[in-house]
């Protein structure tokens, strides 16, 4: 029955996440990070894929099937409301996956939905986003601003970045300053799940929405997901891949194997960014190859001796 079901599910997705975490040397982050509430996400998956798969009995949909494994499609995996009480169903600006297809249907009008880039580079200095807005191949940057607190600086500076992107044809993604990416009339912004849940609580996402941002959010584990996969966003962000030095996480590398997976969990439609330690074109394919629809990049193009030849190889590698 479902309640044996869950509860059997539930138990084994813990022992999983305790055999990566403590008997095993293989890291997996979202796996070896299983908690009770990516259990539940998980078991909830599973349980609703076994129903889907049952024949019915009576009256009744019948037992729960159990030759479905690991959770691996859209369809089953469920969703964690932010704000279950709210009635407003609230729609982000749609973004496409960057592929050929896409980029025909956009250039041509047949699409009016933008098409997300290859790559994502991510930059924290006015200097570096008009450098990049002026460079071949990049459509989408996004800014996070470090080591700056007072709200009229950081304002100015996400002004002035919003303005060269609006001359070079650019779309700007703010990271974390929500209120001030509406002030700037940026393209979108991209939140991590404490700001997310932050922004949530103070009513921004339906400001975002009603400013017409696109949104990207960040995730780590497999109840993060579900809770993105509820908002609806633009993009969905997984990392770290690999081990990075950029920022501080509290997660172990994702791997590959999590990325695809990531991709299975994800609807087709909602472009897939891959970012932790992406260093060259060749990491890049790696990505690509797992089911990344694009990658975010910082060292490989700020640390390149050649920024457009390095821009270059990296969409190529994502194409």
């Amino acid at each position: 029955g479902t309640g044996c079901t869950l509860s059997s599910a539930i138990a084994s997705a813990l022992a999983l996440g305790h055999q990566r975490c403590e008997v095993t040397a293989e890291k997996q982050g979202a796996t070896r990070a299983i908690q009770p509430l990516d259990a539940c996400c998980l078991a909830k998956a599973y349980v609703t894929a076994g129903i889907g798969c049952g024949q019915g009995l009576g009256k009744g949909p019948g037992p729960v099937v159990h030759k479905q494994g690991f959770p691996s499609t859209c369809q089953h995996f469920p969703f964690i409301a932010l704000e279950p009480s709210a009635s407003d169903i609230l729609e982000f600006r749609a973004m496409k996956a960057h592929s050929l297809d896409n980029l025909k249907a956009a250039s041509s009008g047949k699409s009016l939905t933008p098409v997300l880039g290859s790559i994502l580079p991510i930059v924290d200095t006015v200097e570096w986003v008009e450098r990049l807005s002026q460079t071949p191949g990049i459509t989408d940057i996004q800014l996070r601003i470090k080591g700056e607190t007072e709200p009229a600086k950081i304002l100015q500076r996400i002004q002035l970045c919003q303005e060269k992107c609006r001359l070079a044809g650019i779309r700007l993604w703010i990271n974390d300053y929500w209120e001030e990416a509406i002030q700037g009339g940026c393209f979108g912004v991209h939140l991590g799940q404490e700001d997310l849940a932050k922004c949530a609580d103070r009513g921004g996402l339906k400001a975002l929405c009603n400013a017409n941002l696109a949104l990207g959010i960040s995730t780590h584990s497999y109840g993060e997901l579900a809770a993105a996969l509820a908002v609806k966003p633009s993009y969905i962000s997984l990392g770290p891949i690999f081990e990075t030095q950029s920022k501080k996480v509290l997660f172990d590398p994702q791997g590959l194997q999590i990325l695809n997976k990531w991709r299975e969990l994800i609807d087709s439609e909602i472009p897939l960014v891959a970012i932790g330690n992406i260093g060259d074109a060749d990491t890049a394919k790696q990505v690509k190859d797992a089911g990344a629809d694009c990658a975010a990049v910082i060292g490989a193009i700020t640390k390149a001796d050649n920024i457009e030849a390095a821009v270059a190889a990296l969409n190529e590698a994502m194409s």
